[in-house]
């Protein structure tokens, strides 16, 4: 890891980061809006378009972090718009198999359209190098943040700290 590295830089890129993301997921939920589906409707419709076996309401709740009872919410109104249909299956009536209806699925190649507009909008002012450049910085932002997440790297000094020891003294200031 460069020791060197300008920390006001660092801080100003990832600031960057995250005002572009914050943007990119506000077009994004815009367009989707206007399709008329809220966005919680439209990441359970789309999770369920990227699974191969439905999954049931409890994996569905631990994937999004919600209840079983707001999963079930959004799943019946999925359906009551036509974009699923429900139907117990042949093996355990207890169970409901969920289906991707033709409504479903032409909402689903809309809204991946959109998607890939606003990707292309995002990367229209870099030139192919820079693309690529971007790629593999992201990759290794994407590796250094899972190895310091992991606790397998320590990150430069910050005023005579790491930043573990900044944490964990906050941590012992709350007991």
């Amino acid at each position: 890891m460069n020791e060197e590295l300008d920390k006001e830089r660092a801080r100003h890129a990832a600031m960057l980061f995250v005002a572009n993301t914050r943007r990119h997921k506000r077009l994004f939920r815009k367009f989707v809006s206007e399709l008329g589906i809220g966005n919680s409707q439209h990441r359970l419709l789309m999770h369920l378009h990227r699974t191969q076996c439905a999954p049931s309401q409890t994996e569905l709740a631990r994937t999004f972090e919600v209840s079983t009872a707001a999963i079930a919410v959004s799943l019946k109104n999925l359906e009551k718009n036509g974009y699923i249909r429900r139907c117990a299956a042949v093996e355990d009536s207890r169970y409901n198999e969920i289906a991707i209806t033709e409504k479903g699925e032409e909402l689903i190649s809309q809204t991946e359209s959109i998607f890939t507009s606003a990707d292309v909008a995002m990367f229209a002012e870099l030139t192919p190098l820079e693309l690529e450049s971007f790629i593999t910085c992201m990759e290794k932002m994407k590796y250094a943040l899972k190895q310091f997440e992991e606790g397998g790297r320590e990150v430069p000094r910050l005023k005579g700290s790491y930043v573990r020891e900044i944490l964990a003294g906050a941590g012992n200031e709350s007991e």
